[in-house]
């Protein structure tokens, strides 16, 4: 996933907004994910989910080297076949950057043509010089992490794991990476409940 240093601002999102798409989405087509920590099925959502339901043209496609992934105005969310091999056998960052890839399809995608409608032109701003909330790059990224580590799923894993723990088996659990659990992690602001009763007795 390599993310460019100007991007066109998006509609704004909070992160609460975005916890609520990923959970209705994930309860909608995959309500397993959601009654016990366990991986998302990142192909079949990519290569069936995002075409069938929400009629988005997803594959796999030759890309400048260093792309690992791209959405097109006209509707198609392709990969590099590095990117989805790499997500066939597990490897977390190929994973994360699908379900990246797909957010920029099932949101971005309306917005950014019309406003090359609108104006004729797709004006880019510097990712620093915008708010996170309508940087499309910081949402694909928090939606990426909702989806494959659920917030709910998440707090059930930290009511049995120590704090240094958890995040190495959200990483085996999920198939993401120990960086990626981190973040999330932080995002939802959770420590271990273990922690906290030991941290009580202190």
């Amino acid at each position: 996933m390599k993310m460019s240093n100007y991007v066109p601002p998006v509609a704004p999102m909070s992160k609460r907004a975005i916890e609520e798409e990923a959970t209705k989405l994930v309860r909608t087509h995959y309500p397993h994910v959601l009654r016990e920590p366990t991986e998302f099925p990142v192909l079949e959502f990519f290569d069936h989910v995002l075409r069938e339901d929400y009629q988005l043209d997803t594959g796999v496609d030759e890309l400048s080297d260093g792309v690992e992934g791209m959405t097109w105005p006209d509707g198609r969310v392709m990969v590099s076949e590095e990117t989805y091999r790499g997500a066939a056998i597990g490897i977390p960052r190929c994973r994360f950057t699908v379900v990246h890839e797909s957010y920029h399809g099932l949101k971005h995608v309306r917005q950014i043509r019309k406003a090359l409608v609108d104006s004729g032109e797709l004006v880019l701003y510097r990712r620093t010089t915008i708010e996170a909330y309508r940087d499309p790059e910081w949402q694909a990224n928090y939606f990426a992490g909702a989806i494959l580590m659920p917030a709910t799923m998440v707090k059930r894993m930290a009511a049995g794991e120590g704090r240094l723990i958890l995040p190495i088996a959200m990483a085996e659990v999920f198939t993401v990476s120990v960086a990626a659990a981190n973040v999330r992690l932080q995002k939802l602001r959770i420590s271990s409940e273990k922690e906290s009763r030991t941290a009580g007795r202190g």
